[in-house]
Order: C-alpha cells, then structure tokens, then sequence
C-alpha cells in the first residue's frame, strides 16, 4: 500500500510562500509611498517691473509670477535694487489670497515671505500664478535693476528647494522737469473817460490894488490911468495957485 502523505505538505509549502511574496510586496509599496508623495516643490519665476519708465517720485510695482508651479505651500523671494533711486513705497506687498503674508526690509533689500494656512493645499498653476505684488517709489534719476537675488521654496511636506539670481527687471526713471520762470506781465491801468467834460474856470490875475484883470494884459491901461491922474492934479494946481495970485 503506497502512502501519499508528503503531497499535503508541498502543497502548504507552496501556500505560505504566496503569501510571504504578497505581503513583502504590500509592504514595499507601503513603504515607498511616501518617498514617492514627499517630492520636492516646483515653479519657474518671473519678475516684471510697471511701468518700466517713470518720473522720480513715481510709484512702481514689481511682480512675481511663477508657471509650473506645483505643491508650493510657502516660500521666501528676496529682492535687492539701488536704495538711491528706489525704495519701498508706504504700501505693504501682497500675495495670494488663502495664505499669509509678512515683508522684511533693509537697506536696498526687500524679502516677501508667504505661507498657506493649515491644511490648505499648496498652490498649484500652469502659468500666472502671482506670488508677491511689491509696491516700490523711484527717487531720482537714472536707470537701476531691481533683482530677484534669492528664493526658497517648500513643499507641504516640507521639501526646500532654493534658487539664486532667478529673474530681473530694469526701470529707467527720468528727472523731475525743471520750471521755466515766465515773464510777469503788468497790466497798466485803462483811462477812465468821463462822459461829460466840465469846464473848469480860469481865475482872473490880480492886477496892484487887488483889481481883477482878464487875460489881456493891463499893464498899458493903468500907466495911462496913471498919467491921467497925474495930469488932473497938475491943473488942479495951476488953478489954485492963479486964483490965489488974483485975489492978491
């Protein structure tokens, strides 16, 4: 009688060996899961200036974009430009909406921090995805390049990536114009013309004596009235002096 006992036991054999090859390969999928999920951020980054020509004293605005970009959950852009003819304005940069957003400055630096909040998800986009809005003022004139110097990026799991001289723009800002003095001009009175003219009396000379003359002259008139007198008086006295000389 032939026994047939060892074929069970191949048979179990076979069984645990399935097994164990399923559950290691269930195991090596758990494992590189993560490392497969935990990949490092991407995003490829512009910076454009507006307008790219100004006067000084006008405001400008220097923006960061970013396309490709995947899993961007925070990051840090630092610019760097001419603290002799740009500065920061009074506005405080501004970025995406869903997150929160800080700036430190120094001299001719600027950084923009922005991170997302919680478990929102980190920022994601093809292309014109805005990262920071940095309002800036030119000072005075000539042409400067503001710089994107310095970025790092981290994922939502925590991969850094970080990038140096990444993009630029240059603004070329034009001298304040400088005023012409123009000539005053005085304007001079206009005459006043009256409607009616009023005549206004001459006043007679006074001749010796306190007599009124007219404007011819009197001269000639009391010389004669003068002699006349003289005259007058003259027989007068002839008179007299024969009347006398008679009644002798």
């Amino acid at each position: 009688m032939t026994a047939h006992h060892p074929a069970p036991r191949l048979r179990g054999a076979r069984r645990l060996g399935s097994a164990l090859v399923a559950a290691l390969a269930l195991l090596g999928a758990i494992a590189t899961a993560p490392a497969a999920h935990a990949a490092p951020p991407a995003a490829t980054l512009s910076l454009e200036i507006t307008p790219a020509s100004v006067t000084a004293g006008d405001s400008l605005v220097a923006t960061v974009t970013g396309s490709a970009v995947t899993d961007l959950y925070s990051y840090d852009l630092e610019l760097i430009f001419d603290p002799a003819l740009v500065e920061p304005a009074a506005d405080e940069p501004t970025g995406p909406t869903g997150g929160f957003t800080s700036t430190v400055t120094g001299p001719g630096t600027l950084t923009v921090s922005h991170t997302r909040l919680g478990t929102s998800p980190g920022l994601s986009g093809a292309s014109g995805v805005m990262l920071a809005s940095i309002p800036l003022r030119s000072l005075a004139a000539g042409s400067t390049r503001v710089e994107l110097s310095s970025v790092r990026l981290v994922s939502s799991t925590g991969e850094v990536v970080t990038a140096s001289a990444v993009a630029s723009g240059t603004v070329v800002i034009a001298a304040l114009p400088v005023p012409v003095p123009q000539p005053s001009v005085s304007s001079s009175p206009s005459p006043s013309v009256s409607a009616s003219a009023t005549a206004t009396p001459i006043p007679a000379a006074q001749a010796p004596g306190g007599l009124a003359t007219t404007g011819v002259d009197a001269t000639p008139w009391l010389i004669s009235g003068a002699l006349g007198v003289a005259l007058l008086a003259g027989g007068a006295l002839i008179v007299l002096r024969r009347r006398q000389a008679v009644q002798k």
